[in-house]
């Protein structure tokens, strides 16, 4: 049972200690700036803040669609269910954590909770399963229509 969901678990413990104080504004600056100001040399201190926050923002995206896979395939691996359903369950995991990181970094000296980021956070799982649940639908036989008499 718990062997299909091994890998969903690690994810989630990899979302939960990014949302530590370790990996604050404070403590991803000094080596996301310097690598955005080796992309963009041109760019203005103002700027590369900028693109620091859009980083970050577009990192909150991609490890809640990444979560959201996760979560999904190993459900439909745990459990004989409906892709349908296994979507729902891996969306309301997602929602959970987000919400829950959000509140552990209210709590936090050097982090800020943002409704703003939980709402991004599901987007990023919502916008997965969409695409993921078009793919499995897609590879689905459509059923037979029987015409009426």
């Amino acid at each position: 049972m718990l062997k299909a969901l091994r890998v969903p678990l690690l994810w989630l413990g990899v979302v939960l200690v990014l949302g530590s104080s370790h990996f604050g504004t404070n403590s991803t600056g000094p080596w996301i700036v310097p690598a955005l100001n080796w992309l963009v040399p041109w760019a203005t201190p103002r700027e590369l803040n900028g693109l620091h926050h859009v980083v970050r923002k577009l990192l909150h995206l991609t490890e809640y669609a990444i979560l959201a896979r996760l979560w999904l395939q190993g459900i439909l691996a745990w459990r004989r269910t409906t892709v349908r359903t296994a979507a729902w369950a891996a969306l309301l995991i997602c929602v959970l954590c987000a919400f829950l990181d959000e509140a552990h970094q209210s709590m936090l000296p050097a982090r800020t909770g943002s409704v703003g980021d939980v709402m991004l956070d599901c987007l990023g799982a919502l916008l997965m399963l969409l695409l993921l649940r078009a793919r499995y639908e897609l590879r689905e036989p459509a059923p037979i229509a029987v015409p009426a008499d």
